[in-house]
């Protein structure tokens, strides 16, 4: 045998192994796609009894059917057309997906999910969309922005949906350890470590926050901004744990959070 075929043979075997290991990772993580897949389809759909369905126990003790829907409204998950995973992974019965959703406009919107296997089913315990880095396509031509846009004063159901989202993955963070979830939802300049360094100590806490924080805010809307252009929203989750936020926007644009302060009651 010529030394360029024993060559072409051995490339050919490695290329066979690479697919071999590709197709075993994409069948052992086939669950986690079915589900995020089955989910979406189903917001999508208006069927928001299923999507529930595939929450974990954990996310739905923090999060109504009428929650869900109006997250998913509001970040253009009900309009999903198609779905691409660009990693996917599995350690023992944790999962994580991480992809982009196409929406019916020819939107893209970037997504993170967590999963959980629970009663011999994966269901979704988190699911993290980066707004900022969603994009839409029109009719053609483009625009840029010179300056940013002052930031518009959200109403009073998405003030307290803000607070929802930002209470529930602030006790998640604790459950979990990972601060990088909630970081998401802060200004850049607001690093994890920082999260962690200041909020850790709440964690022997966690289930009595989570109950508190499922009770909902108890707070009362911002009818105007700060001097700043900023929302600053003070109250109670529950009775239980007081909190004081400041949101920073650009146009009305999901805020991120650049100042929270808690504490027990």
């Amino acid at each position: 045998m010529k030394v360029w075929q024993g060559c072409l043979l051995a490339f050919g075997a490695f290329v066979l192994l690479i697919a071999a290991i590709v197709g075993v990772v994409f069948y052992a993580t086939s669950g986690i796609v079915d589900t995020a897949d089955e989910f979406f389809e189903a917001t999508s759909e208006g069927d928001y009894l299923t999507a529930y369905g595939l929450t974990s126990q954990q996310l739905q003790s923090t999060l109504t059917e009428e929650q869900l829907e109006a997250f998913a409204v509001d970040y253009g998950l009900d309009a999903v057309s198609e779905t691409s995973w660009s990693s996917r992974n599995i350690n023992n019965d944790r999962g994580e997906l991480v992809g982009t959703l196409t929406t019916a406009g020819g939107g893209t919107i970037p997504v993170e999910i967590d999963l959980v296997y629970e009663g011999e089913e994966w269901k979704i315990s988190f699911i993290n969309v980066n707004a900022s880095g969603a994009s839409a396509t029109g009719g053609g031509g483009s625009a840029s922005a010179s300056s940013p846009e002052p930031m518009v004063l959200p109403s009073a159901s998405d003030q307290e949906d803000l607070l929802f989202f930002a209470g529930t993955g602030f006790v998640n963070a604790l459950q979990d350890g990972s601060w990088e979830s909630w970081q998401n939802r802060f200004i850049d300049e607001i690093s994890a470590e920082d999260l962690e360094a200041n909020f850790a100590s709440f964690a022997d806490s966690e289930p009595a926050l989570r109950r508190a924080i499922a009770q909902g805010a108890e707070f009362e809307p911002a009818t105007q901004l700060n001097d700043n252009g900023q929302l600053e929203l003070s109250g109670t989750y529950g009775g239980r744990l007081r909190f004081r936020y400041i949101f920073t926007g650009e146009g009305d644009a999901d805020p991120k959070i650049s100042f929270v302060d808690y504490e027990m009651e």
